[in-house]
């Protein structure tokens, strides 16, 4: 059988990234192309609520109050959470395909697996408008009562 040697994870291309829309734009591509977000992707920018306008300076942007700003950052983090959950399970699958790997560590491939569902679950709670009603649809039991706790 021969052996693959494929570079599962290539060097970054050490040439400095052009800054603003061009990077932002590849991200987006990747989003768009990929379904997922690179690490190293500029993130998208924060929506800002915007107040009345005059005529003399044109549209006054609000300052974000604690409570926006605590949605954004959950948001953001329910992101990096789905992303993370979709490179572990790369992570396991690569690993899978080879079958004597799969066979001597199929325990450590099952908490590969588990590390993606809690991520997702914990990404799902972040992102809910009714953080008990979430909790309640884990499908980890010990992550589900590990969040009760706080309720």
């Amino acid at each position: 059988m021969p052996i693959d040697t494929t570079d599962l994870w290539p060097e970054p291309d050490p040439a400095p990234r052009a800054a603003g829309t061009t990077a932002r734009a590849e991200a987006t591509q990747t989003v768009e192309n990929e379904g997922f977000v690179p690490f190293d992707a500029p993130p998208p920018p924060l929506p800002t609520p915007m107040s009345t306008s005059s005529p003399a300076t044109g549209p006054v942007q609000a300052a974000p109050d604690a409570a926006s700003l605590r949605d954004a950052t959950h948001q953001r983090i329910a992101v990096v959470l789905e992303e993370l959950a979709l490179e572990v399970e790369d992570l396991g699958g690569r690993l899978c395909t080879d079958m004597d790997v799969a066979a001597r560590h199929m325990d450590v491939l099952q908490a590969i697996d588990l590390i993606a569902q809690k991520q997702r679950s914990l990404a799902r709670l972040l992102e809910a408008d009714c953080p008990i009603t979430a909790i309640e649809q884990i499908g980890l039991d010990v992550l589900r009562d590990r969040m009760r706790m706080f309720h």
